[in-house]
């Protein structure tokens, strides 16, 4: 008898959505299954079934996933309001976002946040739109890359060390005496950092940082959301407001067992560092980390640094320098906070250079002969596989002498046919001898490349054609570098790149092969087919940096973009 049990469980929720994108591919791949299946007669049943199966081989099972499960017009949202999904040009614009865009947020907003970078809505990454946090957004347009692992972000710091303060009013469930004690106190932990001293603003005109508790919207464009998820947000300098939502239960005992209670110290430390300056941190154990913690123990690394940068650096006279910095005065709020050392330069060694096995780079090139790995202010030169040259890592400024110190990460190099090496940094090119000396400066347009590219992600030289090619997030280009002239066409999608996801963060020529680089994972390229070859992608880590293969790394088998 014929067995009728497929189409009948048909309405099952998977089943449906496999069978709804067989059936638009199907077309397209019955000239792939006559030859494979020539005996079977291509029966509508028989075809969902053996397409159904193509199909799982062919569709990730994140875009089944997000197809299945989308993100709800709030967690829309929330990407957008905290800089992970872009913003259309056009305001008003009905164009949607790809499965991609969405995954690609959630990627960034996992890093950001220290989870792994799976690209879909897990258990975990759904407790994040709920959790509460503060209200700045974590990563500016101007800088969408950034939640990558790197150090402190700045904004604008004060251009003078007495700052006034004023708290205008309490909240509903903490006085403005105590409101006024705990502002001191939050002050105080950030003053030595910067040297700062701050006063309360007395009888008529603005202070420099105003502190007040408001509810829904109070007519800064960016209104509370009621209890819970956003608390508080503060702006930077010269601005310095701090808001705190006085729909929130405050209290001022961070070992309360309530979880309705929000500790109002904790959370003032960290908009004290926006109002001084500060942007937000991915790192965990840094005050300036967006998602609500208690207790606030002391400043981190992260955020010490950051203030140093703003308000310590070698224009200042010689007593301020940085290491001069010892102890922060003693305040009152018992061992929760305490006097602040620098740490000595192990520590912040331990606690700084990035591992090669988390698999975050900011970008991989393949410079005389050998394989260079940048992440954050960090190089590693390996002269194979798993062979990191001896002394590595190293700053990448002690490597390229010259490159001018507001470069902090390196995400786009590449040698040129001369032997010469190219930094790119957003609009700024900067040109090193073959010693790594640099011999000058100039912009991407030598290249022609037009003024609307904010970024380069990679650049490379063909072993293919001996042609330049320069990439950006979706479209790329072929420069001839013999007469200095763009090759006609161009630009491109990227997706001519076949099965190669975009945007790709390295893209290199080793041995005679061309790779991709995207995240944890890499492919090897085919330039003959113009695709990337079958049975990649594949982790990075395990098999260029001698990293211990895990579990976890499966899932960096399968392609997650366009």
């Amino acid at each position: 008898m014929e067995d009728t049990s497929l189409p009948v469980k048909a309405n099952n929720q998977i089943t449906t959505i496999l069978f709804t994108i067989c059936s638009q591919r199907s077309r397209q791949y019955r000239t792939k299954l006559s030859p494979i299946f020539p005996s079977v007669a291509m029966s509508s049943k028989c075809l969902v079934c053996l397409l159904t199966v193509f199909c799982l081989a062919l569709v990730s099972c994140k875009t089944i996933y997000l197809e299945m499960s989308p993100p709800t017009d709030e967690e829309t949202a929330f990407l957008k309001k905290y800089g992970y999904l872009r913003e259309f040009k056009v305001p008003g614009s009905d164009a949607g976002y790809s499965l991609n865009d969405i995954s690609e947020a959630l990627k960034k907003m996992q890093a950001f946040a220290g989870l792994l970078e799976t690209g879909m809505l897990d258990a975990e990454t759904k407790q994040l739109f709920k959790k509460r946090r503060c209200g700045v957004r974590d990563i500016e347009p101007k800088n969408t890359h950034a939640a990558r692992r790197r150090r402190y972000v700045l904004q604008q710091g004060w251009t003078k060390r007495s700052i006034s303060y004023r708290v205008k009013n309490g909240s509903s469930t903490l006085d403005k005496a105590r409101v006024e004690e705990l502002i001191a106190e939050g002050l105080a932990v950030w003053a030595p950092h910067g040297k700062l001293q701050f006063h309360k603003k007395e009888g008529e005109g603005r202070a420099d940082i105003e502190v007040s508790f408001a509810a829904g919207s109070h007519g800064d464009g960016f209104p509370f959301d009621g209890p819970g998820r956003v608390v508080a947000h503060a702006f930077p300098p010269p601005h310095g407001a701090m808001h705190f939502d006085d729909d929130e239960i405050w209290g001022d005992n961070p070992e309360e067992d309530d979880d309705d209670v929000t500790d109002f110290f904790a959370v003032a430390v960290h908009e004290i560092g926006h109002a001084l300056g500060m942007a937000h941190s991915n790192v965990k154990t840094s005050v300036m980390y967006p998602y609500y913690q208690v207790p606030i123990e002391r400043l981190y690394t992260d955020d010490i640094l950051g203030m140093q940068e703003l308000y310590l650096n070698e224009k200042q006279e010689e007593e301020e320098k940085p290491e001069e910095i010892t102890e922060s005065p003693t305040v009152s709020r018992s061992s929760l906070v305490p006097g602040f050392t620098m740490p000595n330069s192990e520590d912040a060694d331990e606690n700084y250079i990035p591992d090669l096995c988390m698999a975050n780079y900011d970008t991989l090139q393949v410079l005389q002969g050998k394989i260079f790995v940048f992440e954050e202010e960090w190089v590693w030169v390996l002269r194979d596989k798993h062979k990191i040259e001896e002394g590595y890592p190293k700053l990448f400024h002690d490597v390229f002498r010259g490159l001018p110190a507001d470069v902090t990460m390196i995400k786009t190099i590449y040698e040129k046919q001369n032997g010469n090496i190219v930094i790119f940094s957003e609009h700024n090119l900067f040109e090193f001898d073959p010693s790594f000396q640099i011999i000058r400066s100039g912009f991407i347009s030598e290249y022609q490349i037009p003024d609307d590219v904010s970024e380069l992600t990679s650049v490379f030289v063909s072993n293919y054609n001996n042609k330049t090619y320069l990439l950006e997030e979706e479209r790329f280009w072929r420069f001839d570098e013999t007469n200095m002239t763009m090759d006609a066409g161009y630009p491109k999608d990227m997706s001519a790149w076949r099965n190669v996801p975009y945007p790709v963060n390295a893209a290199i020529v080793w041995k005679g092969d061309t790779f991709f680089f995207q995240g944890p994972r890499y492919w090897r390229f085919d330039n003959t087919l113009v695709e990337a070859h079958r049975y990649y992608p594949l982790p990075t880590a395990p098999i260029w940096f001698k990293c211990e293969a895990t579990p976890e790394m499966t899932r960096y088998i399968t392609n997650d973009g366009p």
